[in-house]
């Protein structure tokens, strides 16, 4: 599925990763609470290493091959 199908299923509480990268690499969001220092959702990055905030690049946008995870 291209980014656009993907990043509508990560709104919705889903994760989402390309096929190419690490199996414990996934994008979700983070929509702040009353306790977040962040005023705006935004897409981080977790993995074994633990969450950063995404950086994309028009490489991974312009992928179709994005996967939809829990």
């Amino acid at each position: 599925m291209n980014f656009g199908q993907a990043f509508e299923q990560v709104k919705s509480g889903k994760g989402m990763r390309l096929p190419q990268w690490s199996g414990d690499v996934v994008i979700r969001a983070q929509r702040p609470d009353e306790h977040s220092k962040m005023t705006a959702p935004y897409l981080y990055v977790e993995s074994r290493f633990g969450c950063v905030p995404w950086r994309e690049t028009n490489i991974e946008l312009f992928n179709e091959d994005w996967e939809v995870v829990d």
